[in-house]
């Protein structure tokens, strides 16, 4: 651990003292700029070097170039993120779990709109099931501890899907085909305008996928069969202000393997989500900015197989004022959610989930206070009212120093709560029987964290975080008590992530970012569970691009998976064979006219074996394995 320390100082030192001496070139479109505006970080615009936290952003020609399938895989290259999927499509009814700093605890946002649906055993939200892809214009990951702004769940971070937005009068389309091996097929239509003040845009997709390869060139069960639909309707009433409404529908029939890769039982399930919501965003005065929300999240999943299936759905309205005078930016506001499952089966025949529900209401001030044209100071408070745990309130303070318009340090103290989900307090299973615990506790603790964000020159960026956070009264399903949801002790992790990103030409960049994460070994079990999450990860990317041209390489590799973990007979089973990995993914475009793209990725190179679940060790199977090498090619028409 101390060798670790010693590396994040030294990482720091680097970064404090501008060690690279750069010439300042054009900007190739895949480097991304601290200068750049982000909104996440204090739910109010500013740049991304100014802000006191870890923000990192997949930027719209990231999004636009790598041709990524959906959130999922274009956050997993994030420094400090990690996301558990189900094998190739990522279907279950629990899945694409995400963690952001060791934590499962992610607050998962569309435009600044919730989209947490807080019933089901292991997720809040499924990223990759949210937004079609051609609908986003770029992705902001706030790492670290954030209840004071975002409430409970937010103890690791919070996702923000950003969707584009129409800006200028006129009608564009989009439509996009793309076939693959595995059976893989994909087709997208997108279209979106303005007119006068009335705005508008229409997405609609389809994707079909089937049994794969693993690393290990073993055959996997996988059919998926899934649609999804969009659409968006805005009016501009003049002065920035606007009133939104959009509906988002995603459904799917899919097959996997009953119960992990080395199981040959098929099992079919279906799910279904969908959310309406309207957002009304109003400038009172120059200094002061309303936003409203009202949203409606709701889920499905049916696996008649089984038979086992779940309705979770979640209802809010929030609303927030910024109020901006001399050197102070004033942000406040109520959330108001509840969270409900109208029906649930399975067969054991003893669920108590169906027909319960909860509901939190919150109150939020942030006021961030510019004490010199160096230090600033952020003080903060929300206090939420849950229905059944009562009331909670969460503190925060963070003092900043810019110490030019290049480099910014920031010391952050944050605490947070995470209250029972249904699932965790009455749902059963049909495996286990009875797993949820209505004495349960809500999990409570802080974060502490230091940072500093620094531009070396117009062709070099630099972000550091070294964190600690402790928790008690850990939520965690034990594997000794066929997965009763229980609270355990107090648990402690500590890590840092560093992030670069070089612009070497107007055709060359490339970015590296490194995290780590220690998890006491015999605590933390919701954290790490018991060893599932790496100890080290570092993500690589170089880019190269010419006017018509361009090409990406990505790598991802996972070091010291350590521990061991239950199957679920409870048996301790060993990761030996995915404790180290490395994936490298490729992807390029070629636009051989204004309005047509050929673009083509390559996954997994070089064929490793990897899974994100489980233990490849497991002689009963409860593991899923990623796909190995795979391809895609595809046409996109833009008019």
């Amino acid at each position: 651990m101390n060798q670790k320390i010693l590396t994040a100082s030294l990482a720091a030192l680097v970064l404090t003292t501008g060690a690279f001496s750069v010439q300042a070139e054009s900007t190739p479109p895949n480097f991304y700029s601290l200068n750049e505006v982000v909104v996440t970080a204090s739910r109010t615009p500013e740049k991304k070097i100014d802000a006191n936290a870890d923000v990192a952003v997949v930027t719209s020609k990231e999004i636009e170039e790598k041709h990524f399938d959906d959130v999922a895989q274009a956050v997993k290259n994030v420094p400090g993120v990690f996301i558990s999927s189900h094998g190739a499509s990522g279907q279950s009814y629990n899945s694409d779990q995400i963690y952001i700093n060791g934590s499962s605890n992610v607050v998962v946002l569309v435009d600044g709109i919730r989209r947490n649906t807080n019933g089901n055993s292991l997720m809040n939200a499924s990223i990759a099931e949210l937004v079609a892809m051609d609908s986003v214009d770029h992705i902001e990951v706030l790492k670290g501890s954030s209840s004071t702004l975002y409430g409970s769940d937010a103890q690791g971070g919070v996702i923000n899907i950003i969707t584009k937005k129409a800006k200028e009068d006129g009608v564009n389309t989009t439509l996009r085909t793309s076939f693959g091996d595995n059976s893989k097929e994909k087709y997208t239509l997108y279209n979106a305008g303005k007119e006068g003040n009335v705005f508008w845009s229409i997405e609609a997709g389809k994707e079909l996928g089937g049994t794969f390869k693993d690393g290990w060139g073993r055959k996997i069960i996988n059919h998926l069969n899934a649609e999804h639909y969009n659409a968006k309707l805005g009016y501009d009433l003049g002065n920035d202000s606007n009133i939104v409404v959009n509906y988002e529908k995603y459904k799917t029939d899919y097959t996997k393997p009953s119960y992990g890769s080395n199981d040959r039982r098929a099992v079919a399930g279906k799910k279904n989500n969908d959310a309406l919501n309207l957002q009304y965003t109003a400038k009172i005065r120059d200094n002061l900015t309303n936003l409203f929300s009202v949203y409606r999240n709701r889920t499905t999943f049916d696996i008649p197989s089984q038979p086992w299936g779940m309705d979770m759905k979640t209802t809010g309205v929030s609303d927030q004022l910024t109020y901006t005078i001399n050197k102070q930016t004033l942000t406040g506001g109520f959330d108001w959610y509840k969270d409900e499952v109208p029906f649930d089966y399975d067969n054991t025949g003893i669920s108590e989930v169906q027909g319960t529900s909860i509901h939190n209401i919150a109150f939020y001030l942030q006021d961030k206070i510019a004490l010199t044209n160096q230090w600033n100071i952020t003080p903060g408070v929300r206090v939420d009212h849950h229905s059944t745990f009562g009331t909670h309130t969460s503190p925060s303070l963070s003092v900043g120093f810019k110490q030019s318009e290049s480099t910014n340090y920031y010391v952050n103290y944050k605490t947070f709560f995470v209250a029972p989900n249904l699932y965790q307090l009455f749902g059963s299973d049909a495996y286990f029987g009875h797993v949820g615990n209505k004495n349960l506790k809500p999990q409570e603790g802080n974060t502490i964290e230091f940072g500093i964000n620094h531009n070396f020159g117009d062709n070099l960026t630099g972000t550091f975080n070294v964190y600690h956070t402790h928790a008690k009264n850990i939520l965690y399903a034990d594997p000794s008590d066929n997965y009763h949801y229980v609270n355990g002790g107090k648990s402690s992790l500590n890590g840092f992530t560093i992030n670069l990103d070089k612009k070497f030409s107007s055709h060359w960049a490339a970015g590296i970012g490194y995290s780590y994460l220690h998890v006491p070994a015999k605590e933390g079990q919701n954290i790490n569970f018991n060893g599932s999450l790496p100890e080290s990860t570092l993500n690589i990317n170089v880019d190269y691009t010419t006017t018509k041209f361009n090409v990406s390489l990505s790598g991802r590799g996972i070091m010291n998976r350590y521990g061991t973990k239950a199957d679920w007979h409870g048996n301790p089973t060993k990761m030996s064979n995915y404790a180290n990995y490395w994936v490298w993914d490729l992807a390029a475009n070629y636009q051989f006219t204004k309005e047509a793209t050929l673009f083509a990725r390559v996954n997994n190179i070089f064929d490793q074996f990897y899974t994100d679940i489980g233990s490849s060790q497991d002689p009963y199977g409860t593991w899923y394995s990623a796909p190995g090498r795979n391809f895609e090619i595809g046409l996109q028409f833009q008019f």
